[in-house]
């Protein structure tokens, strides 16, 4: 199985846009986050504490995410890199089967998850929400749905995702 999304990241003042993707092959059983250095140890042991405490159980199978963007040679402050957290883990557990989302293509993540499963998401203003579309470069008949909080203001010619209401869908999985 093979995953795409969107997601964004502030560096520097700036968001910079990134596509993540994933897929899950027969291979050697585990987790596998490229993309993002030294970071991706701390996200996966993050993951699989989530999982853990959610009682989900994975396929034997090797799961591998992607993170492809300007990533090489930044140097994060102040956790940035933490805002790919959320979209990571979205593909994560929809990989595994625990999520009903068979395709996040046309979906966008951006957020921080704690150790508690609770969700910051990157905060857009509505013109910078409205400027995704160019950003990634959809077309006049694509809608972005965003993954994010209930709390989240989401652009009105965007469909909203609560993230809790994802999180609640797992509990049925188990």
């Amino acid at each position: 199985m093979n995953m795409r999304t969107k997601s964004l990241y502030p560096y520097a003042g700036q968001y910079c846009p990134v596509d993540i993707f994933g897929y899950a092959s027969n291979g050697i059983p585990g987790i596998e986050i490229v993309g993002v250095g030294k970071y991706g140890r701390s996200m996966k042991e993050k993951f699989i504490y989530l999982s853990r405490e959610k009682k989900l159980k994975f396929p034997l199978k090797r799961f591998v995410l992607c993170v492809e963007g300007e990533l090489e040679g930044k140097k994060f402050k102040d956790e940035e890199y933490r805002y790919l957290e959320l979209p990571l883990l979205m593909m994560l557990w929809s990989l595994t089967g625990h999520l009903p989302l068979s395709q996040l293509e046309d979906c966008f993540a951006a957020g921080k998850i704690s150790v508690e499963g609770i969700v910051t998401a990157l905060d857009l203003t509505e013109n910078e929400q409205i400027g995704l579309s160019d950003i990634f470069k959809l077309s006049e008949d694509q809608s972005l749905k965003v993954i994010a909080p209930n709390q989240t203001k989401v652009f009105e010619d965007y469909y909203h995702l609560p993230v809790e209401g994802l999180m609640e869908s797992l509990i049925s999985s188990k």
